[in-house]
């Protein structure tokens, strides 16, 4: 992963087992609360291993971790020319 990439967040699993059970109960995670796209774009490191992404509603970081476990995923790599 580089800067320029974007990269997708994935659905949240306690958003879908409640929808349509609990309406009024919504998700309120920083994504879900914003009604994001949940696609960004990686515009710099940070500690630890940590990747800063820029959203359509903010700034979010994540590390390897989840990207290992798939929860973000690279959907377009920057060009390196």
């Amino acid at each position: 992963m580089q800067v320029g990439d974007l990269v997708k967040v994935k659905e949240c699993l306690a958003d879908k087992e409640w929808k349509g059970e609990f309406t009024q109960f919504p998700c309120t995670c920083f994504f879900c609360a914003a009604d994001s796209s949940r696609i960004g774009l990686i515009k710099g490191f940070g500690p630890m291993n940590m990747y800063i992404v820029q959203f359509d509603c903010g700034e979010w970081s994540f590390d390897k971790f989840e990207f290992a476990r798939k929860e973000v995923e690279v959907i377009s790599e920057a060009s390196s020319s």
